[in-house]
């Protein structure tokens, strides 16, 4: 045998190795992928839904349910009702496997909290400390009760509210002599420091200036203030403002 055939030999051999390689993982990828893809679904929405509708869903992709033992919270969707889940709708999973999911407690149920007598500015705290917020402040002039003081609110006090619920406040002018009344500027849309100044240089009182969470407003942008635009106040009356945090 000649030098040349022996190193042709060696080549075909190794290209023969080469090739039989090549078959083997290409056979293993190909099983691979059927055995991992070939039952695989889509998951389904279940928001919304109770635990006996998911379980007959999910059951129809051949699919489990589970159920996590902490519920939560939802202002929209009401108790006993599926208000999250894991792996999300529409993922891909294989058949067999279970999807978890999180029931509502429904709103959340607070207690209104007694503000009568307080200033604007402790109530709002108060009521920022109880998870609600303030709704509609309507000022009136009563004599012998104190600037800025809370005279009634609604909801009363120790009613049940959800969460999200606002208590609307009727609140002492503190005003004194209505002759000599002005009427509260627009401050909406206004730069928070400029507007402070300009009430302090004017004489008129600044109550409580508070960061609110505003999506999509420049933070230090006022977004609502107290007493509104077109009110008629004077140089006792305290100014709520509310800006952008």
């Amino acid at each position: 045998m000649t030098l040349k055939n022996f190193f042709l030999g060696i080549v075909k051999l190794f290209a023969l190795f080469l090739s039989l390689m090549l078959v083997g993982a290409l056979s293993t990828f190909i099983t691979l992928r059927l055995s991992t893809s070939g039952d695989e679904v889509v998951v389904p929405d279940l928001t919304g839904k109770d635990a006996v509708e998911a379980i007959r869903i999910l059951g129809r992709e051949g699919l489990q349910l589970k159920i996590h033992p902490q519920k939560r919270f939802n202002d929209k969707i009401s108790a006993d009702r599926i208000v999250a889940q894991e792996p999300a709708a529409e993922t891909t999973i294989k058949q067999g496997r279970s999807v978890r999911v999180y029931l509502s407690l429904g709103p959340q149920r607070i207690i209104v909290p007694d503000l009568v007598g307080q200033t604007t500015r402790v109530a709002n705290m108060t009521l920022e400390q109880n998870n609600l917020h303030s709704g509609r402040v309507i000022y009136v002039s009563r004599a012998g009760a104190e600037p800025d003081e809370v005279l009634g609110q609604f909801p009363l006090s120790g009613t049940e509210v959800s969460a999200v619920r606002g208590v609307d406040l009727l609140t002492n002018t503190g005003i004194a002599n209505l002759s000599e009344t002005y009427v509260m500027p627009d401050l909406i849309g206004k730069q928070v420091s400029d507007v402070e100044n300009f009430l302090r240089s004017s004489g008129l009182r600044v109550a409580s200036s508070q960061p609110v969470q505003y999506p999509g407003i420049q933070p230090g942008v006022i977004v609502k203030q107290s007493p509104p635009a077109g009110f008629k106040v004077t140089r006792d009356t305290f100014v709520g403002l509310y800006y952008s945090r």
